[in-house]
Formats: C-alpha cells, structure tokens, sequence
C-alpha cells in the first residue's frame, strides 16, 4: 500500500514554510511521495490577483527538483471552486488502488475544517494530518483532532511565515529571500510580481 501526501494551496508564492511541513510529514509518516497542489479556484479565500499558470509555476520551482515531489495541476483541470474532496476523489481516480492519501494541512487550518465543503467525507477519504505553526498549541490541536477524529497532529518546528507576509514584504521593496527559495522569488522578480 502506498502512502500519498497531498500538499494543496494558493501557493501565492509558495515559502520554505510549504516546504518545511512537507518535508516534515514527508519524513515522519515515510510517505512514498508528495503531490503538490495548487488551487484553482479557492472558495475560502479571494481570487489571487496571479494567475493559476504563475502560481503553478513558482511550486514547480519550490519542489520540482525535490525527490518524491511532484507538482499537478488537477484542480485547474476539474474546474470550477477547488473543493478538497473533489481533489481527493479525483485522485482516487487516477492513482493505484489501495493508495492512502494523507491531506497536509496548517494548524491553522485544522480549527476551520468544519467549515470546508463536505469535510466529513473528507476525513473519511483521506488521513488529515495537521502540523503546528508559530505558537500554536499541540495540546489544543490535539484535543481538536481527537473530537474530529481521523486527524493526526504533528508537533514541528514549522517556520511561521504566511504567503500575505512575502507578499506584504515584496510590495514594500524589502528582502524576501529569508522567506522563499531563492528559485521562486527569482521568478517573482522576472515576472514582476507582487510590486507595490
């Protein structure tokens, strides 16, 4: 049986946050491997000013030569909202039976799942696997994971960095290399992205 991370997102830009949580569950579940995926359409957030190929390019550029990544465009090619368990399903479709999927998310994403589109089947199809963040408290996520059941939590020294705070930090001219690959913010400056 192998085991799947999914590692979804805006990814407006990708940071070595993203990477970090990866590699984490990457490492502490021996994952066989790690599809990343940018969403196309988020229903939870506002429609990012840069476009999906953009933004599917800087996560080709964060993980493309990582071993046991791989980047897919999937949700653009469903269309319409990235709901997760349309993600999920889709995969289930495509991937070898018996593949075990294991959605990575934030902790603070693991406080707002009862708000995500049909997230008890997204419990049931897939091992939510929920990483600490800054300050977060392991004891509360953990209490939280054990009422939602399904959800496993990773206590991690995740660097507390967000994709508004690299963007606020470009706009404003400042350095963003402490906080993005050196690849990605290569991009953002080539294509002009970000710009106050």
């Amino acid at each position: 049986m192998s085991k799947v991370g999914i590692l979804g997102g805006a990814f407006d830009p990708p940071h070595i946050g993203h990477i970090a949580l990866a590699e984490q569950v990457k490492k502490d579940l021996k994952l066989a491997s790690v599809l990343v995926i940018p969403t196309a359409k988020p229903p939870h957030k506002r429609a990012s000013a840069v476009p999906f190929a953009k933004r599917f390019d800087m996560a080709a550029l964060a993980f493309g030569d990582k071993e046991g990544y791989a980047v897919s465009d999937i949700e653009n090619r469903l269309g319409g909202q990235s709901y997760t368990i349309n993600t999920i399903r889709a995969l289930k479709e495509i991937l070898p039976p018996k593949t075990e999927l294991y959605l990575m998310i934030g902790g603070d994403q693991l406080f707002t799942i009862e708000q995500w589109y049909r997230y008890e089947s997204v419990l049931k199809e897939s091992r939510v696997v929920a990483v600490t963040r800054g300050d977060m408290s392991y004891t509360d996520m953990q209490e939280y994971a054990n009422e939602l059941g399904r959800v496993r939590v990773i206590n991690a020294d995740i660097p507390d960095i967000s994709s508004t705070a690299v963007r606020e930090r470009i706009a404003s001219g400042g350095d963003a290399s402490d906080m993005v690959p050196e690849k990605v913010l290569e991009y953002i400056r080539r294509e002009g992205l970000y710009r106050g």
